[in-house]
């Protein structure tokens, strides 16, 4: 059991960020329907209520649970240059894309075999006025999200070896988002921002890639983007693996039975638990 505390300390900051967001944001809906139904039809409340669960209380919840809890210094700053840095966000647009393909032949998949169509909540984003989408995935989001992942959860876990790290903290980042729809690519981008951060030292730079990546999907979608360039996107992408992989493999991997423990730790399981159940809702 003393193995698996670290572990587990790390998957009840998870879980108290999930939970804690889900519980603010349903408070708020059902306050809003008793006293004023009228707001579950406006976009403003829809966000600021999202925006209130998941990045004011959700994320700092995190923080909190994770307060005291010791961490290596960070890795030495070794900033990429502008042009590394532009093809690095090139590969991760068209990576998210090709995910993203993947993702929609697999739940359209599933749509035909349950006879209805699966909930993409992602969509509901869409809803929003495109200001405060813009300023949800340019900034909120990137800096909340990278704050927590790649620099509380990734560098708490690299003393366990860098490579299980990097998965690790990603695997987290796909459950972090509570659906089926954007588990994968946000699984593929939390590997290449992990290694971003673990590589650069630099957490602004994956702050920034975060919010590019982000902002280009909003806006290339908004604007109707020419689809040659959509494909040459995700030609990109498709060669950022043969990069990838071969820095994962380079860097040292945990011990035997370090995923054993991670995996079967209390808060780990209460978070991947929370997090399945909530991507299940929208298939059922």
């Amino acid at each position: 059991m003393e193995a698996r505390q670290p572990f587990s300390r790390l998957g009840w900051a998870l879980f108290a960020q999930m939970a804690v967001m889900l519980a603010a944001q349903w408070g708020v809906l059902l306050l809003a329907r008793a006293a004023r139904p009228g707001l579950l039809g406006e976009p403003v409340f829809l966000w600021a209520a999202s925006v209130l669960g998941a990045y004011g209380l959700g994320i700092p919840s995190a923080c909190l649970v994770l307060r005291g809890t010791a961490a290596p210094p960070a890795p030495a700053r070794r900033p990429l240059g502008p042009v590394r840095f532009a093809a690095l966000w090139a590969g991760s647009v068209g990576l998210a894309y090709l995910a993203n393909g993947a993702t929609l032949l697999l739940t359209g998949l599933l749509g035909r075999l349950r006879g209805a169509a699966v909930v993409n909540p992602v969509e509901s984003i869409g809803l929003y006025p495109l200001p405060l989408q813009l300023l949800l995935a340019g900034l909120i989001a990137p800096a909340a999200e990278e704050l927590l992942f790649r620099r509380l959860l990734l560098r708490r876990l690299r003393p366990y070896g860098e490579r299980f790290a990097l998965v690790a903290s990603a695997l987290c980042f796909g459950l972090f988002h509570g659906n089926l729809n954007q588990f994968f690519y946000a699984f593929l981008l939390g590997l290449v921002l992990a290694e971003l951060a673990l590589s650069t030292g630099c957490l602004w730079q994956a702050v920034l890639l975060h919010a590019l990546v982000n902002l280009f999907s909003i806006l290339w979608g908004w604007l109707g983007g020419p689809v040659v360039v959509t494909g040459v996107l995700m030609l990109a992408g498709a060669m950022v693996p043969f990069r990838l992989i071969p820095a994962l493999l380079a860097r040292p991997d945990a011990e035997r039975g370090t995923w054993r423990r991670f995996l079967t730790s209390p808060g780990l399981l209460c978070f991947g638990a929370l997090s399945l159940s909530l991507a299940l809702s929208y298939l059922i």
